[in-house]
């Protein structure tokens, strides 16, 4: 009997308390991670963004391309984002089909989604500031060297996309 109960306490606690990840990071770390990231984001710090996105990324869109293309966005709306928060952890979410496409071949990765909000203020003629609650993406990896390294997953398309209705690359 107090092994069913046992049992049960603990399927109930993992319930009502989430995912239980078998990776070394836990929930806060991911958290975390996603709310740097975002504080590097919101600092114009564009190239520390693009030093933690993940490897097949990287080799997709180089970094000037990256941070020219996240300084010309933010110079044109006159962006501020802050009142950075992060909330749930999920674990493989349903990612969009650009990034399914690119970790199709990814056997050594866990993607997690975590959710983020934060104040955006941006005037491109007409001024905008309202709290914006989306999923962020990250994949843990395991690079060959043993040590798992999470890494932000971010669509590459939205560049290719923005600059062609620019009318550039």
């Amino acid at each position: 009997m107090t092994k069913k109960v046992l049992a049960f306490l603990i399927s109930f606690a993992v319930a009502a308390g989430g995912a239980v990840f078998a990776t070394d990071f836990d929930v806060s770390q991911l958290q975390s991670f996603v709310a740097q990231v975002y504080s590097d984001y919101a600092a114009a710090s564009f190239a520390s963004v693009y030093s933690v996105m993940h490897p097949l990324i990287r080799e997709t869109v180089p970094e000037d391309r990256y941070v020219e293309f996240q300084r010309q966005h933010f110079a044109e709306l006159n962006l501020e984002i802050s009142e950075i928060e992060t909330g749930e952890v999920t674990v493989n979410p349903g990612v969009p089909r650009a990034l399914r496409e690119l970790l199709a071949g990814e056997a050594s990765c866990e993607v997690f989604g975590v959710e983020i909000s934060y104040r955006v203020r941006l005037e491109t003629g007409v001024k905008l500031n309202q709290k914006i609650a989306k999923t962020v993406y990250v994949a843990l990896a395991d690079p060959g060297d043993g040590n798992k390294t999470l890494y932000l997953l971010w669509d590459p398309t939205t560049l290719e996309e923005e600059e062609m209705e620019d009318g550039s690359h």
